[in-house]
């Protein structure tokens, strides 16, 4: 949850090379495409004939490099309303548009070698049966990206269980995708500025001062393995998009209200001022839309900022499994 403030650089200087990864270190993506309302059951039979065929996992990684993704089904988002001028009734509510959204992670030392990566990433969308639609018409913007130098390196969740005789079947995570709409005008404008100050963050232009220990604090306490926020521009406005990859979602609210960590604070403060409806991602549990289809982990992601270089990964070792905590 400490995600929601950590980016606010403070002065320019050096980090540690075993340092945590945060957005320096690592990009993530989300990739969207759009979904006719009645071609959800076939989609949702594609992935599950594609986790049932493929040869572990590195199929929802999609590319060589990835590190952690996952793949989502969003039922809920509703188009922008029309006005009804000269109308006696007023405009029936808007169809939801749904899409599937990839999310995926990958190091920046492997992004330098590619010529667009932009492209790169959204031609590597892992499911291609005739229901999905074209790129979805959305402005996204990672502003935080935060790593737990212990997040498991073999992952598992309901819903991409591993063989019962793979010695990490027990290892499972919870992982979430948030929308959070933001009020218009001022935090609109806020949320412009805050990408700009993450923009020089990721540049190396602005380090983080204490707010990096808070943050790794409350990592810890939260047993919070991967949490990525975006900035999404849409015609209908601005939103926040919230990833969170952790052990127990309800152990992350827990120790998020039972500390006085100043970043939790703040973000409450801040959360709670910004958001058209912070109940969204501040109340426990979740009430979204998003149905999460399937995820992954690299068994060498990197959990450190002295093993974010090196040569791509390669997506088929999903596999293997490493369990071993550093």
């Amino acid at each position: 949850m400490y995600a929601w403030y950590r980016s606010r650089p403070e002065t320019k200087g050096s980090e540690p090379t075993d340092g945590p990864i945060t957005e320096r270190h690592v990009a993530a993506f989300l990739v969207s495409r759009r979904l006719d309302p009645d071609d959800l059951e076939t989609v949702s039979e594609s992935v599950s004939h594609a986790q049932r065929t493929a040869d572990g996992a590195g199929w929802v990684l999609g590319i060589d490099g990835a590190t952690t993704a996952s793949l989502f089904l969003d039922r809920g988002r509703e188009g922008p309303e029309t006005e009804g001028e000269g109308k006696l009734e007023p405009e029936p509510e808007p169809e939801p548009e749904p899409e599937l959204v990839w999310y995926v992670e990958i190091p920046h030392s492997t992004l330098e070698e590619w010529d667009d990566p932009e492209s790169t990433v959204r031609d590597a969308f892992p499911v291609t049966c005739e229901a999905v639609g074209s790129p979805a018409g959305v402005d996204r913007e990672l502003l935080v990206h935060a790593v737990n130098p212990e997040r498991p390196r073999r992952v598992a969740t309901e819903e991409t269980p591993l063989e019962a005789s793979d010695p990490a079947a027990d290892r499972t995570v919870d992982v979430d995708l948030v929308r959070m709409t933001l009020e218009s005008g001022l935090p609109e404008r806020l949320a412009d500025r805050f990408a700009g100050l993450s923009r020089r963050v990721i540049a190396g232009d602005l380090t983080l001062g204490p707010i990096e220990t808070w943050s790794a604090e409350m990592l810890d306490a939260e047993t919070m393995y991967t949490e990525s926020v975006f900035l999404e521009r849409r015609a209908d406005g601005y939103s926040l998009v919230g990833y969170m990859e952790a052990e127990e979602m309800q152990r992350v609210y827990d120790a998020y209200y039972d500390t006085w960590n100043p970043v939790a604070r703040a973000s409450e403060i801040v959360l709670g001022w910004v958001l058209t409806d912070p109940a969204t991602i501040l109340e426990y549990p979740l009430e979204t839309d998003v149905e999460l289809l399937a995820h992954a982990a690299h068994p060498d992601r990197p959990r450190r900022v002295s093993e974010c270089g090196g040569a791509a990964l390669d997506p088929d070792r999903t596999t293997e499994s490493d369990l071993e905590e550093e």
